[in-house]
């Protein structure tokens, strides 16, 4: 079996097809990365075997710069269009297309896998993109929502059209360029009939949500044999913090999470909070 892993983001987009990389190559799979061609990404792909399939400029430059909430159709065009080029002449031949990462660049790679009429599957490292009844949609940059609207569903209907708006058009365009109809609901594209959250479903359970079925496999992660306090030579930052697992349930009983049995002795990586919060990047 060959598989594509299509991502665009930061190395936290990047480090869990690393794993699931590694995994599916000891199952016999033959597996290659399309993702940014930052240097750091590359590294660490060879050093576990993978060959990356660089796509679009640095993650590096695009998420540390301070672009107006203006240019985000833009960006999100060039990353689109990036998608179409580069992942369609890796995914050539292969049986199996895994897109996860910014919403145009997994946009753009479901497209590919379509027209060449392979399987694809979108997965997400965080439940916050996937719609639910039970918590709120975080707002694109420059496109906040109503202060008086509270009800989560209609938060989550306000978000399909932000993403539309932002993203619609350059989707519809590189779709058009390629004989593919347009869609006229971005996000479900990019989610569709059945997504995986790869979270821990200890720490971050999936809450039953109508009309969303979902296959929650747990965290992709790689142990970390480095004994802990030990420093990435490649990342000066990456500390290995690994403890003993009563410390991390204790970690998180002190959150107000509520935890049923514990796994083995779990690293950052592995641990994904049921109130993270971040900015939606393009």
């Amino acid at each position: 079996m060959r598989v594509v892993l299509s991502t665009y983001g930061s190395r936290g987009d990047v480090e869990p097809l690393v794993a699931l990389a590694v995994r599916l190559r000891e199952l016999g799979a033959e597996v290659r990365v399309c993702a940014p061609p930052d240097e750091d990404f590359a590294q660490r792909l060879d050093g576990v075997g993978v060959p990356l399939v660089p796509v679009g400029r640095s993650a590096r430059a695009l998420t540390t710069g301070a672009p107006p909430p203006s240019s985000l159709p833009e960006r999100a065009a060039e990353l689109i269009a990036g998608r179409f080029d580069a992942v369609t002449a890796a995914a050539e031949g292969c049986d199996v297309l895994v897109a996860t990462g910014m919403t145009p660049a997994a946009a753009g790679a479901r497209s590919v896998a379509e027209k060449l009429g392979i399987r694809s599957v979108s997965a997400t490292f965080r439940q916050l993109t996937l719609p639910s009844p039970h918590r709120p949609p975080p707002a694109y940059p420059g496109r906040p929502f109503p202060p008086e609207v509270t009800d989560n569903r209609v938060l989550w209907d306000l978000d399909a059209q932000s993403i539309d708006a932002l993203f619609g058009e350059a989707l519809n365009t590189n779709r058009a360029a390629i004989g593919l109809p347009p869609v006229d609901n971005v996000r479900g594209h990019v989610i569709g009939d059945r997504p995986w959250p790869a979270t821990d479903p200890v720490l971050d359970p999936w809450q039953e949500t109508p009309d969303l079925d979902v296959v929650q496999t747990g965290a992709w992660i790689l142990p970390d044999d480095r004994p802990p306090g030990t420093r990435s030579p490649a990342h000066p930052g990456d500390l290995n913090r690994q403890r003993p697992r009563a410390h991390v349930m204790r970690s998180v009983a002190r959150r107000g999470h509520r935890v049923r049995h514990a796994g083995p002795a779990a690293s950052p990586r592995a641990m994904v909070a049921n109130d993270l919060r971040s900015e939606p990047m393009p």
